[in-house]
Parts: C-alpha cells; sequence; structure tokens
C-alpha cells in the first residue's frame, strides 16, 4: 500500500485527485466553457480532418522537417502513402466527461465452445451498430471490449446490450465505465498529472521491436507520426496558412482557438492513430482486478505507475466495476507473460484476464472497416433526447446493414 495516507477529515483528504488536470468527479458532467464538435472554435481540427487524406500538406511540414531531418517532399509521400495503405488515421479524443457524456466500455464473454459463426454474426453487429465508439474482437479470457460514451446509461443497457445479453451463448457481460482516460493510441490523455499531458509514450526498445516485426512502418515514418504526435503545442501540428486556402477561414483565428481547446482548456486532442491490424501485428489486452478492500487513492497511484511505463498502448482506468483498469501493449513488441508477471506481482491485485485482439471495429467513432468500404466513417450520437426503453421509438441508427443479432 502506499505510503500517504490521504485521510478524511484531515488537511490530505482527497488530495489526490487535484494533480491531474481535471479531478474526477463523476463519469459524465458537464462543464462550462467547452465547444459542440462542430463549432467555428474546433475548425482547424474539423478542416485536417476533411483533408489530410488528400493534402498532406495541412500538416506542419516544416516543423516534421526540422524533428526528423527528413525532405518536405518525402514527408508528404509518406504521409500520403501511409493513410492510402490505411496504416494511420487521424482522429480526436473528446473529453466525454466534461461534455456531459458517461464513457462506458464493457467486457463480453462467450461460453466456451460457442460456434465461430456466432461469434462471427456479433462481431458484424457490433460494427455496424454505431452507437458504439469503440470495440476490440479478442481472443482468450473474453471476447469483446467495447465501448459506448453515453449520457442515459438506460439507453445503453436497453439500447446497445439488451438486444443480445439473453442469448445462451453469453456467459457474461461486465460493465466498465471509463473513471480515468489514461493513455490512448500511445498519448497520454488528461487524466494524467498535467505535465504528462499529450506526451507520445514509447520506450526505445519498443520502437526497435516495433520496426523489426512489420515491414510497412520504417523509421523515418515512425518519427514522421512521433514528430506529429509530440508537439509542444498543438499549433505545432497544423499549417494555418493551408487549412486557410482550403476553407476561406482565417488561419490566425483558428490557431488562436484550436490552443485554446486543446492547449490550455484540454476538452479535445487530437492525435495520429497506428492502424495495428494493418500492419499484422495485434494487440495484447490485460484486464486487471483489484482487491476490494484498496482504496480508490491507491488504486490511482497505481494507475499512474502504469503511466511511466512505456510498454502500455492504452491505459484506461474503470469504477463502480468488478475490474479496475484495462492495459493493452503490442504482442509482437513486447514479452507479454512478463508484463503479466509484472502485474500479478501487485500485492493489490487480485486477478489478471489476458486476451488477444488482431481486430478494433472502431476509434472513438471512426470505423476501421476497410474490409466493407466503411473505413474512417464517423457518426457521433448523442442520445440525450431519447428514451430507448419506449417502445416503439425512434432509434439512433445510422448503418445501411439492417441486420440485428436476435
Amino acid at each position: 500500500m502506499g505510503e500517504t495516507l490521504y485521510t478524511i477529515g484531515t488537511d490530505q483528504q482527497q488530495a489526490w485527485m487535484k494533480k491531474n488536470c481535471f479531478p474526477p468527479r463523476g463519469y459524465g458532467y458537464s462543464e462550462p466553457g467547452t465547444y459542440s464538435l462542430d463549432a467555428t472554435e474546433v475548425a482547424a481540427y474539423n478542416v485536417a480532418k476533411s483533408f489530410y487524406q488528400v493534402y498532406p500538406e495541412v500538416w506542419n511540414i516544416d516543423y516534421i522537417e526540422k524533428e526528423t531531418g527528413i525532405k518536405p517532399d518525402d514527408i508528404k509521400d509518406r504521409l500520403k502513402r501511409m493513410y492510402d495503405e490505411h496504416l494511420i488515421m487521424f482522429v480526436m479524443n473528446p473529453n466525454v466527461g466534461v461534455y456531459g457524456w458517461g464513457l462506458y466500455y464493457w467486457v463480453v464473454k462467450l461460453k466456451d465452445g460457442t460456434d465461430p459463426k456466432v461469434k462471427a454474426e456479433f462481431a458484424k453487429w457490433y460494427q455496424n451498430k454505431d452507437d458504439i465508439c469503440t470495440g476490440y474482437l479478442a481472443e482468450g479470457d473474453f471476447d469483446f471490449f467495447n465501448g459506448n460514451h453515453m449520457r442515459v446509461l438506460d439507453n445503453l443497457l436497453a439500447d446497445v446490450i439488451q438486444p443480445w445479453k439473453d442469448r445462451p451463448e453469453v456467459e457474461y457481460v461486465h460493465l466498465c465505465p471509463i473513471r480515468a482516460d489514461v493513455r490512448e493510441s500511445l498519448v497520454n490523455q488528461w487524466d494524467v498529472p498535467e505535465d504528462r499531458y499529450r506526451k507520445f509514450i514509447f520506450g526505445e526498445e519498443q520502437k526497435k521491436k516495433f520496426l523489426k516485426v512489420q515491414n510497412k512502418i520504417d523509421k523515418k515514418d515512425f518519427a514522421i507520426i512521433e514528430a506529429l504526435n509530440s508537439t509542444k503545442s498543438i499549433a505545432d501540428m497544423f499549417d494555418f496558412d493551408m487549412l486557410e486556402k482550403l476553407s476561406g477561414l482565417d488561419g490566425k483565428q483558428m490557431k488562436k482557438d484550436i490552443v485554446m481547446c486543446v492547449d490550455e482548456r484540454k476538452f479535445m486532442l487530437p492525435m495520429i492513430y497506428i492502424n495495428y491490424r494493418a500492419l499484422g501485428i495485434s494487440m495484447h489486452m490485460y484486464l486487471v482486478r483489484m482487491f476490494q478492500n484498496v482504496p480508490s487513492y491507491r488504486k490511482a497511484e497505481i494507475v499512474d505507475e502504469f503511466s511511466l511505463m512505456p510498454e502500455f498502448v492504452d491505459i484506461l482506468q474503470f469504477g463502480d466495476s468488478f475490474y479496475d483498469c484495462m492495459l493493452t501493449v503490442y504482442t509482437e513488441v513486447n514479452d507479454v507473460e512478463a508484463i503479466r508477471t509484472m502485474l500479478e506481482g501487485y500485492a493489490e491485485i487480485e486477478e489478471v484476464k489476458v486476451a488477444n485482439s488482431k481486430r478494433q471495429f472502431r476509434r472513438w467513432v471512426a470505423r476501421l472497416d476497410d474490409d466493407n468500404g466503411y473505413w474512417e466513417e464517423c457518426v457521433m450520437t448523442d442520445d440525450f433526447l431519447q428514451n430507448r426503453l419506449e417502445s416503439g421509438s425512434v432509434k439512433c441508427r445510422f448503418s445501411t446493414d439492417s441486420e440485428e443479432v436476435q
């Protein structure tokens, strides 16, 4: 256990929460100072998202050249190739908590011996259910790890989980509400100590192995990705003159606004995502359960310790769940058994479930479904004005595939 005791009724009480950008205070707690995702204040992200597929010049090529030593034309060619081959995607994490959404992940375990056709049926339904913003297909101690940003928990239970949870093939479904979004896709999010926010974390040993185990992203490609994900300020990521040219908007105003949204208020975070499936590598997932008598501050300390470890691609901490966190690493890049042994060496950790994922359905509403021509299709749903428990009410559905799990 930690040496510091944040005892109620003392000067220390709950002080452990105050070192992060946003002290945790609930799952969805709408805060003043945010902007809708189509507001002019987030125009720089939206313009870059709309054009980067064709115009790599939306990126700050001069900055990338300075950081990497790669010539501008080569940088642009490499960015275009990586996108065309679906190796990377430009994405944005909204801090859904301060927008008023809860973020609820959920684990699905199918019964041993379930027909693979049934698992494929479930996977297709999850891929086509637009409410599900993030999802992984896995093999091991569990079969799916999916997530939803929802304002109304009843809507998640009734419209996303209820249609299939009583199928005889389902062993269990566990909700994992997100208490802290610590790291996603190698980039630290807002639920870290403030000086670690927006840091791109990938150890030198991991990088060396990453470059050896696949042949689609080389050293120069990775240096470009690292440069874009490691800018000191979000202002260094974009070429605002090019954004102005493409959009007709004021480049200086776009720069001022995006700095305010990302660097100052920290309610959104643009980043480059690496599509591990296209590289032929997989994600090893550790679902961690701590003993119930471990106090919340100690759980937060342990997760903070994990955030210092360069192996982890994603770090998500849960609250009010059977489990306490999900950690992921690139399987082929790490000694996955050694990491499990390290985790099980914590006296506070009761159980570690593991699974391996070779396919991700979506990455924060952006579909990774290039098999069916839906690469990068984005649908941002909001359930606030709907009561999905009402029979016959209009449901939010955008996919063209009408098949449902019965």
